[in-house]
């Protein structure tokens, strides 16, 4: 079966794809490969990232570029009023991680009924501080110049892809509920249309400043008082005060084995340490001469034990990752239906991934939360995270927002083979392991492995990913499930099971990068 699209595309391509609003921009299959690879969620934050590290940057310059590239050309998915974890490895091979979520405000009071989006859900955003943190510590070019493709693009506009119209038309009625969200992202009180030209001046002026004063005046400055201005106005409880003191933590690197591979994830406030457990669980079984629908189910039964076990995120995160406690639970049977539903709005989220020929790696999610977060604007151009309400669930002042997001690294011996994430809600983690699992347990190429069928543990059945994108190793899978009187669901609908973008080391030292083709993704040059 050919392989559905997958990136790594030179500029022409970029180009011409962007020109042609019209065309459904896939990614084209390529066997090139580079000394550098940036992969992303949209062709311009790829070309972003790779151009800076044509021009003499690294990893993290690319990263930066990319990060914020994708704050204006994909407003649905994250933005500079969002949270950021990253996990990276340096050439020197020191590994290290960034904690960049929002927090709660400290005037914070929760509610009997909290409002699922409005000003009462922003918290601190931490994106900003995040990603400067990266480029502050260890990039190499000015920030003026990593940052001047995003802040040319948000003031020149650049062709809204269709899906990216398709999400604003979503939650169009609730966008039309802020005053300024409609001045910012509405035209007539509509979303921009396919193939339109969208500029965001407003959001080019803050960009200009974060460049020229290293973020100074989005946290402690004019833009932070804005801000904090309009928030306090609508009743939200974001105050002055609250951006002054955030800072970006370093993050809590959690380290697990899989058939001889190094697992490298974040701990809270990032799901790191379910997707080691689930691979902990995995490694119980020879998944290598597995069929199609005993690997599935394999992954299923890890998927709902461990997230049974996301109760121990915050009380004993360790011992989720320690390989014992993986084999008790694999032989424990008394499982239960995990009570409350699962989220399943899972087209929110970002992630991004770059390399450098020195040795450089970062892997990067990024995130508003739900479509357009809390779907109030910042007269300063962006969009809000959601982070306090139903969507995170209880929260307290002061507290720092967890959610499923999971950057991850794999090495062998201390040498970084792949570094990937997901975005896609509650589906990112398996989305992830799956993806670990088919590449190292199934020996598939890293594009057969992103574009393989997922499988999602949901209450008392599994959903099985089935549309025409999908990669199946074996046809009759399905027949298998209804065989054995396995409770599924079939869906079709593409980018429902984590969108994966992820890049690969050669044992040549050069990389191969890869994105979801259920996504607009790229990756390369």
């Amino acid at each position: 079966m050919k392989i559905p699209g997958i990136a790594i595309l030179n500029c022409i391509a970029f180009l011409s794809l962007i020109i042609q609003p019209n065309n459904h921009l896939k990614a084209q299959q390529k066997t090139d490969t580079a000394q550098y690879m940036v992969a992303s969620a949209h062709p311009l934050a790829t070309k972003a990232g790779m151009d800076i590290l044509k021009q003499g940057g690294n990893a993290f310059d690319a990263i930066t570029a990319s990060s914020f590239m994708l704050a204006v050309v994909e407003p649905t998915m994250s933005g500079i009023g969002g949270r950021l974890q990253a996990i990276f490895q340096k050439a020197n091979g020191e590994i290290g991680g960034v904690d960049a979520t929002t927090q709660v405000p400290m005037q914070y009071k929760p509610k009997a009924k909290e409002e699922e989006n409005g000003f009462g859900t922003i918290g601190v955003p931490g994106m900003v501080k995040g990603i400067l943190e990266l480029h502050t510590k260890y990039g190499m070019l000015p920030l003026k110049q990593v940052m001047a493709p995003a802040i040319q693009t948000a003031k020149n506009g650049f062709p809204i892809l269709k899906e990216e119209s398709l999400r604003f038309n979503s939650v169009l009625s609730e966008l039309k509920k802020y005053a300024t969200t409609r001045e910012v992202f509405l035209v007539k009180d509509t979303t921009p249309t396919n193939g339109s030209l969208f500029k965001q001046a407003a959001l080019a002026h803050t960009l200009k400043k974060i460049a020229r004063d290293n973020g100074h005046s989005f946290y402690k400055g004019k833009l932070a008082q804005n801000l904090t201005a309009q928030i306090s106005l609508g009743g939200g409880s974001l105050r002055f005060e609250d951006m002054q003191r955030y800072e970006a933590q370093e993050g809590k690197i959690l380290k697990g084995n899989y058939r001889g591979f190094e697992i490298m994830a974040l701990g809270m406030p990032s799901y790191g340490a379910i997707a080691i457990e689930m691979l902990h669980l995995l490694e119980q079984e020879n998944l290598s001469t597995a069929t199609e629908f005993e690997f599935l189910m394999h992954h299923a039964n890890a998927h709902k034990k461990a997230y049974e076990d996301r109760k121990f995120l915050k009380t004993n995160e360790d011992l989720l990752v320690e390989r014992s406690y993986a084999l008790g639970r694999w032989r424990d049977s008394s499982t239960t239906i995990v009570s409350k539903p699962e989220d399943a709005r899972n087209g929110h989220t970002t992630h991004l991934v770059a390399s450098d020929g020195e040795g450089n790696i970062v892997s990067v999610t990024q995130s508003l939360g739900p479509i357009m977060g809390s779907k109030v604007a910042s007269e300063n151009g962006y969009m809000l995270a959601t982070t306090m309400g139903p969507y995170l669930g209880s929260m307290k002042a002061g507290e720092r927002a967890s959610s499923h997001i999971a950057p991850v690294l794999v090495l062998k011996n201390g040498i970084p083979i792949l570094a990937l994430g997901a975005a896609g809600g509650a589906r990112i983690v398996p989305a992830v392991v799956q993806v670990i699992s088919r590449f190292i347990d199934q020996k598939m190429s890293l594009e057969h492995a992103i574009a393989a069928a997922r499988i999602y543990h949901l209450g008392d059945r599994v959903q099985i990913e089935n549309h025409d994108r999908v990669y199946w190793k074996e046809s009759t899978t399905l027949q298998s499930f209804q065989k054995k009187q396995i409770l599924y669901t079939e869906i079709k609908q593409p980018a429902q099971f984590g969108r994966v973008h992820a890049i690969q080391r050669l044992p040549s030292g050069q990389w191969i990068g890869a994105a979801d083709p259920d996504w607009t993704g790229s990756a390369g040059y």
